[in-house]
């Protein structure tokens, strides 16, 4: 077992990556801590380094999109995809997977692990915490059904696209969600457009750009755990200074530790 290459190649893969520069609010991160992205834009250097796992799992989930369009637009008819808008009104941009043109329907892939997923009467899909169960022993063990809607940071990045497309003058009839992994698993959730997602879009759009404008940062959020966002987004942020339990400091707009 060649050790020495094993390190070289982990170090190449890390290093290939390469991080985004923020002109604008991107969708993709709008469900992202306000101050996370406030910071992001400013360029304020991340706590946390990106690992190669992390850079071959972004590359793999590019790649997996590419593989399955022409299957997409086999199952749902001619698509436009991988196209990036601006929207002036809100400084905002984002990319889509697809766009169904028959319908306008945004189909979103998104390449997730094999334990994300669960079978349960013959149907797969995501898997969702139902709580603890306690058994006679006092032993207690997480119990897992079947989660009845896409995640929600997903939810709110596609109605991020769907504000974006709206300013072009497409609407939006509705949004699937593709997940899928690299197992061979695939759960597909129809959706429908939402008026309060939409709605929560704007109102962190009007906070991040309120904060721009007075160069504010505005409040980080990430150490909440009952936020509905937290364990998907807040808990892993890249501010996040896990030794002191604070996240988002302001010390770190200086370049402090």
């Amino acid at each position: 077992m060649e050790k020495d290459i094993s390190i070289k190649l982990y170090q190449a893969i890390t290093d290939s990556n390469e991080r985004r520069v923020f002109e604008a609010w991107h969708a993709s991160s709008i469900a992202e801590c306000p101050r996370a992205q406030y910071f992001k834009r400013l360029g304020v250097e991340p706590l946390t380094s990106v690992t190669a796992a992390k850079v071959l799992r972004w590359k793999a989930g590019h790649l997996m999109e590419e593989a399955i369009r022409p299957i997409i637009a086999q199952v749902y008819g001619e698509t436009s995809s991988n196209k990036r808008y601006i929207s002036k009104k809100y400084d905002m941009t984002g990319e889509f997977d697809n766009l169904v043109l028959a319908g306008n329907r945004l189909v979103e892939i998104k390449t997730v692990h094999d334990m994300a997923f669960i079978e349960k009467d013959g149907q797969v899909g995501l898997k969702e915490n139902m709580g603890k169960k306690t058994f006679s022993t006092g032993r207690e063990v997480n119990t897992w059904g079947l989660k009845e809607t896409p995640y929600l940071n997903h939810e709110i990045q596609n109605h991020g696209y769907v504000i974006l497309l709206g300013e072009e003058g497409i609407k939006v009839e509705g949004i699937d969600y593709v997940y899928i992994s690299l197992g061979g698993r695939i759960a597909v959730y129809t959706t429908k457009v939402q008026e309060e997602l939409l709605q929560n879009v704007k109102n962190r759009l009007q906070v991040l750009n309120e904060a721009w404008k007075t160069q504010t940062p505005p409040p980080c959020i990430c150490l909440d755990k009952t936020h509905p966002l937290y364990e998907n987004t807040m808990k892993w942020c890249e501010y996040l200074d896990e030794a002191n339990n604070i996240c988002c400091s302001e010390s770190l707009i200086k370049g402090e530790k």
